[in-house]
């Protein structure tokens, strides 16, 4: 097979130049035996660590770190960076959104620690990294370097999944180890700072993301396109689909660019960026209702709207007050012609499961560990009747007591169609729909 040129495992030499490869950093070791060790065990007893990794569980991460006095970690990112500025960015933004959303508890001791310069973390801007490495090494002059295909997670290094560990101690090796972490710092990462850390976004604060902050200090960098790997994870999706919605305010290609193969970014480019982001957003905003997101973190106890965390402990007073006027609104309907007290208990009875619909995913959930029925914990709720029953305006008081915001309903609009769109955009809270004709909600239920 090799002879004739099939070998699917191999690559010649002029294969390997044409494709732009180049021969692999391989260490060669000495097995000396295996042993049986906590995370803790592993990493106790040292000062600093230095560490490359891919994913990371940031509550393991903030554990780890209180073993040292000092500390520098890059996260890599395995197959998504294709040397575009659009997925840098994409790729930075939602990394600190995920340190932000993960690390609630932790994050101030986080920020303190980057203030006070004893903690240094980076971000890949443009350099496949795959490397799991930590360089650990004690004031004594101990060292220590652990690699394999541990991340630096909980998973990683509790014992739940199967990972290739090794340590190796001594200098030698540390040395070996470190001149490569230093080469990735200095030719490709970007360095997260506190602006960055609590603000940085993909719209206004753009300007804010590590790799915008590379581009102010040296004052222009440049991107070279890589081959983009497969993707096979969610977060690189999820990177994929901002960057697609950045890429329309992304400067044009000039052909000197496409002559040379790199792009020049310069400080001019991202307030330019800015501003076209922040332009395509106000945009979007009068084109479209703005629908609130509600997150319900049980795990954590918190509830935030629209990023903001709500309070959870309001006073009696308040309660109180929220109560009275909620019974007077509904004591409303008794001027309503009819059998109004039926039409009044089954509204009472659609608020009692509106207001419970937040964590309806999670009592469904808990009913099927405990083998117990789904009917109770309804996802869908449909409210019908004659018009000019007060449904629309119940609905919308609803909405307003839950998240403070009304949901406009559009007559006029094809519901269907709607309701495809709300679906992408509303999170954590019911989609109401009036006025639905039956084929309508019938092809809406096919699209379950």
């Amino acid at each position: 097979m090799s002879d004739l040129g099939l070998d699917l495992f191999g690559a010649t030499e002029e294969t390997a130049k044409s494709e732009g490869l180049r021969k692999l950093d391989v260490v060669k070791m000495d097995y000396v035996g295996a042993e049986t060790l906590t995370w803790e065990e592993l990493f106790d007893g040292f000062d600093d660590l230095k560490a490359i990794t891919f994913s990371s569980g940031i509550g393991f991460v903030e554990k780890l770190l209180r073993r040292f006095k000092t500390a520098e970690i890059i996260f890599g990112c395995e197959e998504v960076i294709s040397g575009t500025m659009q997925d840098a960015m994409a790729f930075q933004t939602l990394l600190l959104e995920r340190i932000r959303k993960d690390a609630t508890k932790t994050l101030q001791s986080i920020i303190e620690r980057i203030e006070s310069e004893s903690l240094h973390l980076y971000v890949s801007r443009n350099r496949l990294s795959h490397e799991k490495v930590y360089l650990l090494s004690a004031e004594d002059g101990r060292k220590r370097v652990v690699m394999g295909s541990a991340n630096m997670s909980f998973n990683a290094f509790s014992g739940r999944q199967r990972e290739n560990i090794c340590y190796i101690d001594g200098d030698s090796a540390y040395d070996w180890y470190l001149e490569s972490f230093n080469d990735l710092k200095r030719e490709s990462v970007d360095e997260i700072s506190k602006k960055a850390l609590v603000a940085a976004d993909a719209v206004e604060n753009i300007d804010s993301l590590p790799i915008a902050e590379t581009v102010k200090v040296k004052k222009a960098i440049y991107i070279e396109p890589v081959q983009e790997a497969k993707e096979d994870v969610r977060f690189i999706l999820d990177v994929h689909q901002l960057s697609g919605k950045l890429a329309p305010s992304m400067p044009v290609i000039t052909k000197a660019d496409k002559k040379t193969g790199r792009t020049l970014i310069v400080p001019d480019t991202i307030v330019k960026v800015r501003r076209q982001l922040v332009q395509e957003e106000e945009r979007e905003k009068v084109q479209r209702d703005e629908y609130p997101q509600l997150d319900v973190n049980v795990e954590e106890a918190v509830v935030r709207l629209n990023n903001k965390e709500l309070d959870l402990n309001p006073t009696p007073e308040e309660v109180k007050t929220d109560v009275e006027l909620y019974l007077k609104y509904m004591d409303g309907y008794s001027k309503f012609h009819g059998a109004w007290e039926d039409m009044q208990r089954r509204y009472f009875e659609f608020a009692n499961w509106f207001f419970c619909t937040p964590f309806m995913a999670v009592m469904r959930d808990t009913a099927v560990r405990y083998d117990r029925g789904l009917l109770a914990y309804p996802v869908f709720g449909l409210l019908y009747g004659q018009s000019k029953a007060g449904k629309t305006t119940f609905l919308e008081t609803l909405l307003k007591m839950m998240i403070g915001q009304k949901q406009r309903f559009r007559r006029r609009t094809s519901q269907e169609a709607l309701y495809l769109r709300s679906r992408r955009m509303c999170m954590g809270r019911r989609l109401l729909l009036t006025i639905l004709r039956r084929r309508a909600l019938v092809s809406m239920r096919l699209r379950q």
